[in-house]
């Protein structure tokens, strides 16, 4: 910069000199580059000044961009920090926050839990409205509408190992005894940190009777048959059980308080004695992959233990009373049978299915020994009772048979054109008195046998109601041939419910 500046100069002096070379003397010539070297170094010092605020104004604004870097900077990793905590606060609101969905096991309904599911909550109940007729009897008074069931649960889980259910019955026909045995139906824990080894405590079903262990809500047909009249209904007791080799074998084994054949109680108001029942039930080929055997299965339970007190009665699968143990005040002309020793039972099982095909069958024997009283005449005997059905099933709609009603594919609408599921059932069976309690042990009239057979049309609107339309016909061996008792002629009754399930 400077080099141009001296350029400069030396052209102003070149043309101010050439006019007066003759004066090169002159002291103006002097004073003249005097002022053109301070006028050449205040321009250097402006330059330099230029420059200088240059320099400056580059420096700030480097600064001021640093800076800004620096705040923009800072404000992302506020925003990330927020983020971070809004989405701690998320996570944290979502483990405390319930939620409420539907179930998917059997019947849709409604459940709360915790999103980890460690607590869950499941509302569940079932009312059945039947409708009976019997044709050509003459028992005036067994045509009727009824609320066969009516029954609510609550069920769910705490702390994630320990299951819990309660489930009571409005509907139940029996009224409430000292026993509390109609209106609470299951009261129990299930505490389940393998599923291999578990303990269930409380009021449930004994682990016996293969069609009795199923729920009332997947009946294929409106009654049970003769085999579950022969076990235990509900009992209080401790039962240890658990699935083995990936649901392969499933077994259960426990201490209840015992009660008569098909009887419940929730305390024990007859003796101190207990009963030992389990059941062991084997799919051999579950995991096979092969169609044809996987669900082949078979199992057997049993019982032991005293029983004393309540002897039982037995009906029809139409629910008609065919049998009955004497029961008097134990004076002379009126005898009283109680139950009065050991009691023990044998139920071997087996089921299959097969695409929409299923088949199941049992046998029970109940051996009690009893006892008859009649003024100071005391006897005792032995009665080995007997029962066996076989029942089978197909879902013409093809849905998969599971023996526990199928999960129809379409729903049942008007609108959009589901039909729903259906299925064809047929079963036989028969119960047998064994002939030691005649004439002696049995109630006048009672019969020493009952065969039935029946068909049953299920229509399956949708997951959660059921339409049952059966017909069952019943032959009796012995029995009153009075007019107007259930033994003078063969039954046949045409049977309806109308389930809601949820």
């Amino acid at each position: 910069m400077k080099g141009y500046l001296l350029v400069a100069v030396v052209a102003m002096l070149g043309v101010e000199l050439m006019p007066a070379g003759a004066r090169a003397e002159d002291m103006n010539t002097i004073e003249l580059i005097k002022q053109l070297q301070r006028r050449i170094e205040e321009l250097e010092q402006k330059v330099k000044a230029l420059e200088g605020d240059k320099q400056r104004e580059e420096q700030d604004s480097a600064a001021k961009a640093k800076q800004r870097t620096e705040e923009l900077e800072k404000k992302i990793k506020i925003l990330e920090r927020n983020r971070e905590l809004d989405k701690e606060a998320a996570e944290a609101r979502e483990k405390s926050t319930p939620r409420i969905t539907t179930t998917e096991e059997g019947s849709t309904g409604f459940a709360f839990s915790t999103p980890d599911k460690d607590f869950t909550l499941r509302l569940r109940g079932y009312v059945q409205g039947d409708a009976r007729f019997y044709i050509g009897d003459d028992i005036p008074i067994n045509d009727t509408f009824l609320i066969r069931r009516l029954r609510t649960a609550i069920e769910g889980t705490v702390f994630r190992d320990y299951d819990y259910k309660i489930m009571l019955d409005f509907g139940s026909r029996a009224s409430i005894t000292t026993g509390n045995n109609g209106f609470l139906q299951d009261a129990l824990v299930n505490i389940h940190y393998w599923p291999e080894f578990q303990i269930q405590a409380g009021k449930f079903k004994p682990p016996i009777g293969y069609e009795h262990l199923a729920s009332d809500a997947n009946l294929l047909l409106l009654e049970r048959g003769y085999p579950s009249q022969l076990v235990p209904n509900r009992e209080v007791g401790i039962q240890l059980h658990g699935e083995l080799f990936r649901g392969r074998v499933v077994y259960a084994l426990g201490a209840f308080n015992g009660v008569f054949d098909s009887g419940s109680e929730d305390f024990d108001v007859t003796d101190d004695h207990k009963d030992v029942i389990g059941r062991i039930a084997i799919q051999p080929f579950k995991l096979s992959g092969n169609e044809y055997l996987q669900g082949l299965g078979f199992g057997v339970g049993g019982s032991v233990g005293d029983q004393n007190g309540t002897s039982p009665s037995f009906v029809t699968t139409a629910a008609q009373r065919f049998f009955s143990y004497a029961s008097g005040t134990g004076a002379t002309n009126s005898p009283n049978v109680v139950a009065a020793g050991r009691h023990w039972r044998v139920n071997p099982e087996f089921q299959h299915t097969f695409g929409p095909f299923g088949l199941f069958g049992e046998y029970v024997v109940s051996s009690q020994e009893l006892q008859r009283t009649e003024g100071s005449t005391i006897s005792r005997v032995r009665a080995d009772n007997t029962a066996w059905d076989v029942t089978a099933s197909y879902i013409l709609t093809g849905e998969l048979n599971t023996l526990r009603g199928p999960v129809p594919r379409s729903a049942f609408s008007p609108r959009g054109g589901g039909w729903g599921a259906w299925e064809l059932v047929a079963r036989v069976g028969k119960l047998s008195i064994a002939d030691e309690v005649f004439p002696d042990y049995a109630a006048a009239g009672s019969a020493n046998s009952a065969f039935s057979y029946g068909v049953g049309l299920n229509w399956y609107l949708n997951r959660n109601v059921k339409v049952n339309l059966d017909y069952e016909h019943t032959r009796f061996d012995g029995g009153s041939a009075a007019s107007g008792a259930v033994t003078a002629q063969d039954e046949n009754a045409f049977l309806t419910r109308v389930q809601l399930a949820f």
